[in-house]
């Protein structure tokens, strides 16, 4: 995979983005706003960093200009049963060093671009945590669309980190 847009590229995971994804998995903010894994512990870090480097629909955003890593971006399978092959799901994770610059923005619509013209998908799904405002912000501008919210925990519905909101955008052309 090699998608390039103004400022920031979407590609495979190599070996030299491991001390910025280790920066990643050591920040638990980005376990409790995107579920990423969290570690402290580099002998698991190594562990969980080689699952990345040959898992499927999972990429680096990287600056363009010099290649480094700055996040992560995926567009995971939702099934492929009932015309589920043509909807995904996406997800992504910036690190702290690199919010609010319009990166999250820009590899969403390069994905977005990719999976509806590519991939000829119909549709792209997006959970996001009920607090956790500002990637809700980012997919709502993109044309996403609030659908329904869900308790991750079926024995808890009154906590608002277990609350998933659901947003979803349709490929428009129909491919």
């Amino acid at each position: 995979m090699n998608l390039n847009g103004e400022h920031i590229e979407i590609r495979n995971f190599e070996e030299n983005d491991f001390s910025e994804f280790k920066k990643l998995l050591k920040d638990r903010k980005n376990h409790e706003n995107a579920g990423l894994e969290y570690s402290l512990d580099d002998n698991q870090i190594i562990n969980i960093f080689n699952k990345y480097l040959v898992l499927a629909n999972t990429y680096v955003i990287a600056l363009k200009s010099n290649h480094r890593m700055l996040g992560i971006i995926e567009l995971n399978e939702r099934g492929i049963s009932n015309g589920l092959d043509k909807t995904r799901e996406i997800g992504f994770v910036i690190s702290k060093d690199y919010r609010r610059l319009g990166y999250a923005t820009e590899a969403i619509e390069l994905m977005l671009q990719y999976a509806f013209e590519q991939l000829h998908l119909l549709e792209v799904w997006a959970a996001v945590k009920v607090n956790n405002t500002v990637p809700q912000l980012v997919l709502t501008k993109l044309g996403f669309k609030y659908i329904y919210q869900v308790s991750q925990d079926p024995f808890d519905f009154n906590s608002a980190e277990n609350m998933l909101k659901y947003y979803l955008l349709k490929n428009e052309k129909g491919n």
